[in-house]
């Protein structure tokens, strides 16, 4: 009873444990979105220039569209694609391990609330967790992408990388993208996963439902805040 009182006893965001949440969204996910989008990064640079040296015979004119591109859509999308991937999967096993075997159930016949103890905690640290590996991922991707743009054409990084192309819109893109996934990747994980039932076989197939309508989620937000951001640039909104 008295862990019950004290688990009351603290705002949502902290219920279950949050820094912990942080750590393993976040720390542990490092080395996977830093390997994931400087390969990303690499194969989309030299694919550029390769299309930009055909058509127009120089690969500087790149530079512009690629650093837009992997501001606004490459680097917040595919961090968002492999958190899904791994976060999302491993959110909602944990949390229909949890629903399959009655424990959630015992823990509200004790006054315990599992939809805000095992949610709201998660949902916190993901938000966190993706502010802070988009911009690294967006980093590895334009790095990436510059050396390799260096190695196989010699153009050095000052001719390739234009930072004066980019606005506020282009920086508020990415944060409301990076704000969003990181919201939306465990809020439906944890859904799916309280939403299990039946035996063991229902914590697998809660994984891989989470990572599909966390990577529909993803798609759409990409979308709809590309569209948002494309009114407001043009000036209709």
């Amino acid at each position: 009873m008295k862990t019950l009182e004290k688990i009351g006893s603290k705002p949502p965001w902290l219920v279950g444990k949050g820094w912990l949440h942080l750590d393993h969204l976040a720390v542990s996910s490092l080395p996977l979105v830093v390997v994931t989008l400087s390969l990303a990064g690499v194969a989309f640079a030299r694919e550029g220039a390769v299309q930009a040296k055909q058509i127009i015979g120089t690969v500087e004119v790149l530079g512009p569209d690629f650093m837009r591109l992997t501001v606004t859509e490459m680097g917040p999308v595919i961090t968002a694609l492999m958190l899904t991937m791994r976060i999302g999967s491993g959110i909602a096993a944990e949390i229909a391990n949890l629903t399959v075997s009655q424990a959630t159930s015992a823990y509200q016949v004790f006054g315990g609330k599992p939809k805000r103890d095992l949610v709201l905690p998660r949902v916190w640290a993901g938000i966190v967790a993706c502010v802070l590996l988009v911009p690294i991922g967006v980093a590895s991707f334009l790095f990436a992408g510059t050396a390799a743009v260096f190695f196989w054409y010699d153009v050095p990084a000052e001719e390739f990388l234009f930072f004066r192309y980019l606005d506020g819109l282009d920086l508020a893109c990415a944060m409301i993208k990076a704000v969003a996934f990181g919201a939306v990747i465990p809020f439906i994980a944890a859904r799916t996963g309280l939403a299990a039932r039946g035996g063991s076989g229902a914590v697998g197939k809660a994984a891989a439902t989470a990572v599909v309508h966390g990577t529909i989620a993803v798609l759409f937000i990409d979308l709809l805040v590309a569209a948002v951001i494309a009114l407001l640039r043009d000036g209709v909104l």
